[in-house]
């Protein structure tokens, strides 16, 4: 074997590693290719590691996105968001304006259908008159129908959880949670005086889910309802494996007074936030209270709610 093969041989060789690492450069400003995501106990958890990366946010007016020499509570690098108030710079429109940072999700980044929580750790730092018990807010997604929420979380050096259900997202918009393009921390220069000062950190971004089906939330927007009719209309939140759910949900509906079970099935339910028409009309309840029940055998997960059957008013004697 000659000298030029060998070089050659080596020079691919280099080329090839040089690709990889220029490619793990790329995956790491483009998108988290590989989701980390660990279990405990009975919960999942997807992290979001690009989002501690200060490289991953763009940050505009008298915002500063930087790394924080801190220890986050759910370990981790933590992100250091710091606003120095001015009431006479920043946009010239706008000079008491809205310092922010954005976060362009990638990949698996955008689609959180399949999860239950988008929650974090926050500690929020303050130098000035007085600290706004909403020092900044978070937006989900873009235009019209994102979602933004003010945090509430004390000034007070002191970490905290901020905790988002994804069924939030989708009482916004049905499909909300599979299509995140991105996510804005805003902070409102109104509600500050010139030249404060706050220091927002933030670590352990992260979605969650339960890795056994339940029911979250459970009520009815029909509480009482004629014996004619047909359907008692429930409002319920379902999280867990969208495995589990598939097999359905067991529900009982039962007479409140006496106990007694009238009907046994399986809702056939989604994951997340929904609306549900119970069918009531083979059963043609009489007048009385009656009570909707999921996970009936179980003291853990049982949830119920009430309702009331009451005679027609317009129905001869």
């Amino acid at each position: 074997m000659d000298r030029l093969s060998l070089g050659g041989r080596a020079g691919a060789g280099c080329l090839r590693v040089l690709v990889v690492l220029l490619c793990g450069v790329v995956g790491a400003l483009w998108g988290q290719e590989v989701p980390r995501t660990t279990e405990e106990g009975t919960q999942e958890s997807r992290w979001f590691d690009r989002m501690a990366a200060p490289l991953s946010w763009a940050a505009v007016e008298e915002c500063q996105v930087k790394a924080a020499e801190r220890t986050s509570p759910l370990g981790g690098p933590v992100l250091w968001v710091h606003v120095g108030v001015d009431h006479q710079g920043g946009e010239k429109a706008y000079p008491i304006g809205w310092p922010r940072a954005q976060f362009t999700t990638a990949g698996w980044e955008r689609d959180w259908s399949a999860w239950d929580v988008f929650d974090f750790a926050v500690l929020v730092e303050f130098k000035g008159f007085k600290a706004p018990a909403e020092p900044i807010s978070l937006e989900i997604g873009e235009g019209r129908n994102s979602y933004s929420r003010s945090l509430a979380v004390a000034a007070d050096g002191q970490w905290q959880t901020v905790t988002i259900p994804v069924a939030e997202l989708s009482k916004r918009d049905a499909g909300l949670p599979a299509a995140i393009s991105r996510l804005r921390l805003v902070v409102s220069e109104n509600k500050y005086r010139h030249e404060d000062v706050v220091d927002v950190y933030l670590s352990g971004f992260r979605l969650t889910r339960s890795l056994t089906c339940a029911v979250t939330s459970l009520e009815t927007t029909t509480p009482v309802v004629f014996t004619g009719q047909p359907v008692v209309q429930l409002e319920l939140t379902v999280v867990g494996p969208p495995e589990q759910i598939k097999r359905g949900i067991p529900f009982t509906l039962s007479r409140r007074d006496s106990g007694e079970v009238l009907r046994r099935e399986m809702l056939p339910l989604g994951r997340g936030h929904q609306r549900y028409a119970c069918d009531i009309s083979e059963l043609a309840l009489a007048p009385g209270d009656y009570a909707l029940a999921v996970f009936e055998a179980d003291p853990a997960q049982r949830r119920s709610v009430d309702f009331k059957v009451v005679a027609e008013p317009w129905k001869p004697e």
